[in-house]
């Protein structure tokens, strides 16, 4: 059925705003309206092109396990291969070191054995959403790992959480961690040949989603959201006042009380979200080893403001001096203090003739804790969609990964619409 009568609004033009317009296209809506308060469609997908090629801002890669990621990269015709993404493992002081200690080789293999029957015991953590989340996930994934004795496999897992902005795993969730590193993702990760590393960029992929949407507006701030006495919801903007039948809201939900009028318990849900803040920064570099390098000793929640990973992207297939490097804003440390760390870290990776290219800073991974978990924050949002006459997409609604945005944005068009 047509369903050219229905006025659907989508604000934010991220992965899971085009995902939702792509997939409300396919079910017959032909008067969508995507509002982008920035003047590019991606969000956290942002790629920037130096010399010719393309390098990554916010979102990194995308790995073999991401199903629907590579159904909509097919249908876009984005299959090129792209760099190869190799990578070592250095301690502060910018020595390779082993990712495990030979010492903890024989506990790393008895605890990776007993890995796929433990995680098998959380397969709804692959559903859309986190309302049905066992209980047991709610407390810090490193108490959780404690408790199920994975004292080696913790610190694996903490190398692919935390260095890309997700966080201390000492803090964060369990159900967080294994929306990113279920079994499946976590061995994509460690067999690290087979990601994906797009040639032309992970913006890529949303431009050409976003080129399909029948109406999108770039540098359109969405100020205000009120449901009418009609039914319609009235979203007052940058460009005007607008009129839908539906609004699906997939920006920042801490902004949105600012928005919208809401009852006072439903605001203070709102306002348990938290989130990370975190910067990549690009640098021109020479002599840096051709290889993405991970630095564990710069992971914990004490060590904010250093650098925890670099990206060497096209090492395999081009001569380059830009590399990424990623860290998690500090309190505690200035803007020139923290420049002054990773450039010192740089050089003591061999770097020579470091020069700040660009950097980019994130409000990252919107996420509650324990004690909202254990409230029952995320049975009480799902509760809330279309009460306001909006609905919620995003990266608080699934984990923000490329795949996680996917699932959700298709399963709430499939609810819903």
């Amino acid at each position: 059925m047509i369903k050219d009568g229905e006025k659907i609004g989508i604000v934010g033009a991220g992965i899971s705003g085009v995902t939702l317009a792509y997939e409300l296209g396919k079910k017959g809506y032909r008067n969508v309206t995507i509002l982008e308060k920035g003047d590019r469609v991606g969000g956290k997908c942002h790629s920037i092109e130096y010399k010719g090629k393309t390098y990554e801002m916010g979102a990194l890669i995308g790995l073999p396990s991401y199903k629907m990621t590579m159904e909509l990269m097919e249908e876009f015709g984005l299959r090129d291969k792209g760099p190869l993404l190799e990578r070592g493992f250095f301690d502060r002081d910018g020595h390779k070191i082993s990712q495990i200690p030979v010492e903890q080789l024989s506990d790393f293999a008895r605890e990776f054995k007993r890995l796929p029957e433990l995680l098998g015991r959380f397969e709804a953590i692959k559903d859309p959403g986190l309302a049905h989340i066992p209980s047991e996930l709610y407390k810090p994934f490193a108490a959780w790992c404690d408790e199920n004795g994975l004292l080696v496999l913790k610190q694996v897992f903490m190398h692919y959480f935390s260095a890309f902005g997700f966080g201390s795993i000492d803090e964060v969730p369990a159900a967080y961690v294994m929306k990113l590193l279920n079994y499946d993702n976590l061995m994509s990760f460690i067999e690290i040949t087979h990601m994906i590393s797009w040639p032309k960029g992970v913006t890529e992929l949303v431009k050409r989603m976003g080129d399909q949407a029948s109406d999108l507006r770039l540098t359109c701030g969405v100020n205000r959201i009120a449901r009418e006495e009609t039914g319609r919801v009235r979203v007052e903007t940058d460009q005007g006042t607008l009129y839908f039948d539906k609004v699906i809201y997939t920006a920042s939900l801490r902004d949105l009380p600012e928005k919208t009028d809401l009852a006072p318990a439903d605001r203070k849900l709102f306002e348990s979200i938290i989130d990370e803040r975190f910067r990549v920064y690009a640098y021109r570099v020479d002599n840096m080893p051709k290889l993405s390098g991970y630095i564990p000793g710069n992971m914990g929640p004490g060590r904010k403001g250093r650098m925890m990973a670099w990206y060497y992207r096209w090492a395999d297939l081009a001569e380059t001096d830009l590399i990424t490097v990623y860290v998690a804003e500090s309190d505690s440390m200035s803007d020139q203090e923290m420049r002054e760390s990773i450039e010192a870290t740089l050089a003591g990776l061999g770097g020579e003739n470091i020069r700040l290219y660009m950097m980019k800073r994130w409000s990252h991974f919107p996420h509650v804790d324990t004690a909202a978990l254990q409230s029952g924050f995320y049975a009480r949002l799902e509760r809330l969609q279309g009460k306001y006459g909006i609905y919620f997409a995003g990266e608080i609604m699934n984990f923000p990964t490329l795949e996680n945005c996917i699932i959700y944005a298709r399963a709430l068009v499939q609810r819903f619409f």
